[in-house]
């Protein structure tokens, strides 16, 4: 069957004329009658009809595969045999289109259609733009949301469904994405490498609770005020970047923490950023090329992957690694783990523990001790501060035990100081401040808990949310590649990725 008769590719051709004769008339007949806003609308709706209209046209003028008396043969030389013309539906984002294309038998059970591997058809209807679209808002939304907003710009009617059905099969390529992609360029690199992780609860149907492993608490019969259907089960949040040191004085952090800038500070440190930028250079100590992934699949395999990444990111290794964390005992265990069993601890410069962590334990001791309002627990928590950033971690420990054994302490107050010793005599060792100004590297863990918020809380954690352990899994795998900003570059991948997977060569066609 050739590719179209002459006479329907004229047809077709003064149709599309024609539609573009309308959109005109009707362009001309809006003016004084109508507003821009119902002439954009009326002229996006003609314009989309247009491109459904040229779709067809271009499927009618690749053919629909059928060669009388040639058909393609396996690489064996043995032909396939012709079964005639099936059509399939392909939704883009102009509407439905119909795709005539020849299928052939193979000797031994199976149909080629050659046509689909010319035209890199989709395993289903949806067009891998629409899909890039449609999954490029439900990754910031929820998925009926964004099904809605795609069916109101193009009118189609799709439903919330389809991108959580379809959402599994594209975060299987993330992994396999990320493995072939590019490291950043060396220029845009600094001269240390950072890593940091943290956990983030997910909330998990009920149902599945077999998945959350035997920790998970049993159903209860009535829930109690407040609590709420499902269980949380962690998401392991890992970051890595690199960075470019620049040393602090102690007394400057101390005098933020407690903020004790003047007006004139503040605005020399304002025109300080401001001349970093003019001079195109990022802000002292900034993250550069971060990035983000997530997985419910446990912290062994969260730390593993960061490793791979390290590894991949600096194969040399001549960045020195600088590692930061919040003070949860199992992240700590299990990046040790890790970095032994990838042989990277001899990497690791420092292991740092967050200092806005630290702090807290020193307000809420302070606030025990003198109240809330009392002048004498902004200087007492400003001492203990300057102390920590000066590298005496063992002299607030010994001032705090002192303070425990000597003065009689409510209920309270014994608490919150006895949690303050355990908590920096547990930590001591990452506490290490002067150490860690003086050579310039970052203390504080925003990055990775701004990461927890935008990478699962900020979607997965909406009002009455409960996720399937593997539908959340593919979120958290499609909304790191969003975040990283690797969205365009990633569906790229897809796509060639679908044709090699959907279409191997396992036929030649007629010459």
């Amino acid at each position: 069957m050739p590719a179209m008769e002459i006479g329907d590719q004229e047809s077709q051709w003064d149709q599309a004329q024609a539609r573009l004769q309308a959109l005109d008339q009707y362009v001309c007949a809006a003016v004084g009658t109508a507003e821009l806003h119902e002439v954009e609308h009326g002229v996006f709706r003609r314009v989309q009809e247009l491109g459904r209209l040229m779709m067809e046209r271009f499927v009618a003028q690749s053919g629909t595969g059928y060669t009388p008396h040639r058909p393609p043969c396996m690489l064996s030389g043995e032909p396939l045999a012709y079964k005639g013309i099936e059509t399939v539906d392909y939704l883009s984002i102009f509407g439905l289109v119909r795709l005539p294309r020849a299928a052939y038998a193979q000797p031994d059970g199976g149909y080629e259609y050659p046509m689909d591997a010319q035209w890199n058809r989709p395993a289903h209807k949806y067009s891998y733009l629409l899909q890039k679209w449609l999954h490029g808002v439900a990754v910031e939304d929820d998925y009926h949301e964004a099904a809605e907003r795609l069916n109101e710009i193009f009118a189609l009617s799709l439903t919330g469904n389809v991108p959580q059905r379809l959402g599994e099969g594209v975060a299987a390529h993330v992994a396999p994405y990320y493995e072939q992609a590019d490291v950043p360029p060396a220029g845009t690199e600094g001269s240390h490498l950072g890593i940091s992780a943290d956990g983030q609860g997910v909330r998990i149907l009920r149902r599945e609770q077999g998945d959350l492993g035997a920790d998970a608490p049993p159903a209860k019969a009535r829930l109690g005020k407040g609590e709420k259907p499902g269980t949380k089960k962690e998401a392991v949040v890992t970051a890595d970047f690199t960075f470019d040191p620049e040393p602090r004085d102690p007394e400057e952090l101390v005098r933020a923490l407690m903020k004790r800038q003047t007006a004139a500070e503040r605005e020399d440190a304002r025109r300080q950023r401001r001349a970093r930028r003019e001079d195109g250079l990022p802000p002292a100590r900034a993250a550069l090329n971060k990035h983000e992934r997530a997985t419910l699949m446990g912290k062994e395999q969260a730390f593993d992957d960061l490793m791979h990444r390290v590894r991949r990111r600096d194969p040399l290794g001549i960045r020195p690694v600088v590692a930061l964390l919040d003070g949860d005992p199992a992240l700590e265990d299990m990046l040790e783990r890790q970095l032994q069993a990838h042989g990277l601890s001899d990497r690791v410069d420092a292991r740092i523990l967050d200092l806005w962590h630290a702090s807290e334990y020193v307000w809420d001791a302070g606030t025990a001790l003198h109240g809330e309002s009392s002048r004498q627990r902004e200087p007492w928590v400003e001492a203990k501060l300057r102390a920590l950033l000066q590298g005496q971690v063992g002299r607030v420990i010994g001032d705090l035990k002192q303070i425990a054994g000597k003065n009689r302490l409510s209920a309270a107050q014994d608490k919150a100081v006895d949690k303050a010793i355990t908590y920096f005599t547990n930590h001591r060792h990452m506490m290490d401040y002067a150490t860690y100004l003086a050579k310039g590297y970052p203390i504080g863990t925003g990055l990775i808990e701004g990461a927890c918020g935008c990478l699962v809380r900020d979607r997965m954690q909406c009002s009455g949310m409960r996720w399937g352990v593997a539908g959340a899994q593919a979120m958290l795998q499609q909304r790191a590649v969003k975040l990283n900003g690797d969205w365009h570059d990633f569906w790229s991948y897809y796509s060639d990725s679908e044709r090699d997977r959907l279409y191997p060569v396992t036929y030649k066609l007629a010459a």
